[in-house]
């Protein structure tokens, strides 16, 4: 296994559409999301699933343990959401973010993810690492030490997870909205270098225009919220996500400009069927009349369009040889 793990077969990203919590809770809605996503170009289609019981202290933190109980989900719905994804051929992701329910969800999901919150929870990340399957990480608040104590603990868990790519990162600021111009997509191409694993991006801007520069910037997997509708004011994470609309437009947009990458060959087709090798390239030719046995001089010869046999690179070859004939001004040498 490589890089192919997290490779899409029809954009030039692995692109996933995050349902995460934009149902608020309600399982009918979390179904048409589902749905929805599903039916767009993304290749993943993820979903979070936990316990509130599990994830807060409620002693410490009544507020945050009462935001997630409204959102919260049971098993069988999370379930039946997965399957539903399945049903329409895309892949599954999830985070996870209560340990008990990693064993149950495994066998249904094709992609684990651990978001930013998480990177250090080596408690969960040592349960998906059993599971075998590939595993995101997304980094937002770390520092390079983080990310680095996070892919040493998993590459002395299972080594193949580095070895064989099974493990990718995903660069991300955790502010919601994330301002345009602090989206700090330089770090993209650092954490390419420094890890040597598959690197993407997940965005929390509004709209899409992060996204192209993340592709631009090297990124290989995108991650984005997936709304319904992306103009509703209930919940905070609706403003800056994509509807299925804005995904089909933003995956187009990224095809048609990585035609124009091209190939790694530098003589484009274009360039062929213009024959501009012929109209642009120069040939050396005869300055003045030469006769025979003249020797080569700057005086005598030139270079000019168009290209037709001895290339203007060998002018300096020629210079001080003497000519086997005679030629006309302006002749082909």
């Amino acid at each position: 296994m490589s890089f192919m793990l997290f490779s899409s077969k029809v954009n030039p990203v692995l692109y996933i559409a995050e349902v995460g919590s934009n149902h608020e809770g309600n399982f009918s809605e979390a179904k048409k999301l589902v749905i929805n996503a599903s039916k767009s170009k993304a290749d993943v289609v993820k979903l979070q699933i936990f316990t509130p019981e599990n994830m807060v202290a409620k002693k410490y933190d009544q507020k945050r343990f009462n935001h997630f109980k409204k959102l919260e989900l049971n098993k069988n719905q999370n379930l039946e959401l997965l399957k539903i994804i399945k049903s329409h051929k895309k892949k599954t992701s999830a985070s996870i973010w209560d340990v008990e329910q990693i064993k149950f969800f495994h066998m249904y999901i094709d992609i684990f993810k651990i978001g930013s919150g998480d990177v250090h929870n080596f408690q969960i990340i040592e349960k998906i690492i059993k599971t075998k399957k590939p595993l995101i990480v997304s980094t937002g608040l770390c520092s390079l030490k983080d990310i680095k104590l996070t892919v040493d603990f998993i590459k002395k868990l299972d080594k193949t997870y580095i070895t064989k790519k099974r493990l990718a990162l995903l660069h991300c600021n955790t502010s919601y909205p994330t301002p345009a111009n602090d989206s700090n997509l330089g770090t993209i191409k650092h954490l390419k270098d420094k890890f040597n694993l598959e690197i993407g991006y997940s965005d929390h801007t509004i709209g899409d225009e992060t996204l192209i520069y993340s592709y631009l910037s090297g990124a290989k997997i995108i991650e984005k919220h997936f709304s319904n509708n992306i103009k509703k004011k209930t919940f905070r994470d609706h403003e800056i996500s994509l509807d299925k609309k804005s995904v089909n437009i933003f995956l187009d947009k990224i095809k048609k400009i990585s035609t124009y990458f091209g190939t790694k060959k530098k003589l484009t087709n274009s360039e062929k069927k213009q024959n501009n090798l012929y109209s642009f390239r120069r040939s050396i030719y005869a300055k003045k009349d030469i006769s025979k046995n003249e020797i080569f001089s700057e005086k005598n010869i030139i270079c000019l369009r168009p290209y037709k046999k001895n290339n203007s690179v060998k002018f300096f070859q020629f210079i001080k040889k003497k000519a086997k004939k005679s030629y006309k001004k302006g002749d082909l040498i």
